[in-house]
């Protein structure tokens, strides 16, 4: 009917949310592009420098289904606003010289915001977009961590140069900061519908584990979550130790050119696919090429200039699960309730993902290297595969009856 005019395509709050979604992303990216500074502050192993990014991750892998109920309680608008201002308080403190211990907790304390970022980011982008372009947008927020490990593997090394990790920091509290002031400006009162209402239940501890067998026992609701964890537990351990196999000087680039990859792809094929192949079947076809394009880092170790190209190929590769995955909530869950619930189920296991990805492969390459690396890779790839067929064949015993 409305093509271009479509009032509930609003694209300046869309980009902007997406934008968040960067900074969020940041959160994990600046510690990953700061690890050698860090190997000089800390006398930790390599597997304490992985848990320094992945331990954002601990609130919501643990509160990632309570999000579902507590920022509707909240409020959509204040909770995501809430979420940018406390990611800018935490990464100012954090650019203050911090013992392991003390980092530690102000990372974690950091997990809740991202948390409210990340649960509340796709439903105001889903909110504010048009039933024709809801695909697209959904796809360009699956984007954003890869993108935002690109510009901070760009930008960084000039603010390490600058000022260390408390440049980097500052500069990230700061971009946090202005866009958190922005959306809250821009952003309309919340618009409250029967739908919403539902997903006011009390907060207790029964409620919550009630909710997760819920989500978790469903084939709509946990499909996209159950998937996506396999593709954030590769994804953030690859962008972040990939670039350690190659030469020094060339490790900037990779770290910088590792998630365009992913990006180009998702934002190319990734939307092509959408359009021919149901998401379900998308997932499934990238896990394969995942699986597949590691076979030949094996062969060119050592071969720089080649061993990149692979890299690169299997960075790509990865680009199709994101796009499918969050295009998932939307083809499996049609209303909006159904929809918070399987967003905050995918950031409960995709935290889990980034949780546990960095230092599961930190101790693999510690013991077995590259091949290592590709064992890993394959073994993850295997398990996306067959959680998704095992789902498929759930829901089609039950076509007619949602849980």
């Amino acid at each position: 009917m409305h093509k271009k005019s479509d009032p509930t395509s609003n694209w300046l709050i869309i980009f902007l949310v997406w934008a968040a979604g960067l900074g969020a992303a940041a959160q994990f990216g600046k510690i990953a592009v700061s690890l050698d500074e860090f190997r000089t502050i800390y006398s930790v192993g390599e597997v304490g420098l992985g848990f320094l990014i992945s331990c954002v991750g601990l609130v919501g892998l643990v509160f990632g289904v309570a999000g579902g109920i507590l920022i509707p309680l909240i409020g959509i608008r204040r909770a995501f606003v809430w979420g940018m201002f406390g990611a800018a308080m935490l990464s100012a403190l954090q650019a203050v010289h911090l013992q392991y211990f003390a980092l530690i907790v102000l990372r974690i304390l950091e997990g809740a915001s991202h948390l409210l970022i990340v649960v509340a980011g796709p439903i105001l982008m889903a909110r504010h977009s048009s039933v024709a372009a809801r695909g697209a947008v959904m796809t360009l927020w699956s984007s954003f961590f890869g993108l935002s490990y690109m510009l901070v593997a760009l930008i960084a090394p000039a603010l390490l140069t600058l000022g260390r990790t408390s440049a980097l920091f500052v500069a990230h509290a700061g971009y946090m900061c202005v866009l958190g002031v922005a959306l809250w400006r821009v952003l309309p009162p919340p618009v409250v519908t029967d739908s919403a209402q539902r997903t006011k239940k009390p907060l207790d501890l029964a409620t919550i584990l009630r909710l997760h067998v819920t989500i978790y026992t469903s084939p709509w609701l946990s499909a996209a979550a159950l998937g996506f964890v396999f593709y954030t537990g590769l994804y953030i351990a690859l962008l972040t130790y990939l670039p350690d196999f190659v030469d020094t000087v060339q490790r900037t680039g990779l770290s910088a050119s590792l998630p365009l990859a992913s990006i180009v792809t998702s934002l190319t094929l990734g939307v092509v696919m959408l359009r021919f192949i149901d998401p379900v079947r998308a997932v499934i076809i990238g896990y394969v090429l995942i699986a597949f394009s590691a076979v030949p880092l094996i062969f060119t170790l050592g071969q720089d200039a080649v061993f990149i190209v692979a890299c690169l190929v299997l960075l790509g590769a990865t680009g199709i699960v994101p796009g499918a995955s969050f295009a998932l909530l939307a083809s499996l869950n049609a209303d909006e309730t159904d929809r918070a619930y399987a967003t905050g189920a995918i950031a409960q296991l995709g935290n889990l993902g980034t949780t546990t990805g960095p230092p599961i492969l930190a101790a693999i390459i510690a013991q077995f290297g590259l091949s290592g690396t590709v064992a890993f890779v394959m073994l993850f790839s295997a398990c996306g595969i067959s959680i998704h067929l095992f789902l498929a064949g759930r829901r089609s015993k039950t076509m007619n009856q949602r849980d």
